[in-house]
């Protein structure tokens, strides 16, 4: 009996919990909107035009001059990450310089090491706006190996951006 009673108090006490969990419906209509545009199919022009995100991130990448290198790992210092970048085929063509200071860098290339394991990380990041340009990882034993392959493709997403289309492919 008490079992009994114990499953109608919970249910009792959990129906408002549940009743309000109901998804709420979305209004898909604005207010400035007309019905005849929405019935012909014709979509409202944005208030303010904005870059599509892959068009924003390449911007990004073309007015920017310096890279700081900022690695959080000893496996991959930031010599050997420096040294495997100017190394890539197309580096001289991007017209990009390696800075020490990340106060007055335009892009920051943060790099890390997975805790015991052999995969070695990166992010390229615009400072100015904080958006993620690019990030990736290598598979290797240790840094100096990983640097090889990490800097390839990091040289690649830059050249896709700031270069031409037949420049960019030769990489």
């Amino acid at each position: 009996m008490s079992r009994l009673m114990l499953l109608a108090v919970l249910s009792f006490s959990l129906c408002p919990l549940l009743a309000a969990q109901r998804p709420t419906e979305v209004a898909l209509i604005s207010t400035t909107e007309s019905s005849a545009e929405i019935s012909a199919g014709v979509a409202p022009a944005p208030a303010d035009p904005q870059l599509s995100p892959v068009a924003e991130r390449n911007q990004a990448i073309k007015k920017a001059r310096t890279i700081h290198i900022d690695t959080h790992t000893a496996f991959l210092t930031t010599s050997t990450l420096e040294r495997a970048l100017m190394k890539q085929k197309n580096w001289d063509k991007l017209e990009l310089n390696l800075i020490n200071d990340s106060r007055c860098a335009d892009l920051e290339l943060q790099v890390n090491r997975v805790v015991f394991t052999h995969i070695h990380t990166y992010i390229l990041t615009d400072r100015a706006t904080g958006i993620v340009l690019a990030a990736g990882r290598a598979r290797a034993l240790d840094g100096v190996i990983a640097s090889g392959p990490m800097a390839e493709q990091i040289v690649k997403v830059l050249s896709a951006a700031r270069l031409p289309a037949h420049q960019a492919n030769g990489n």
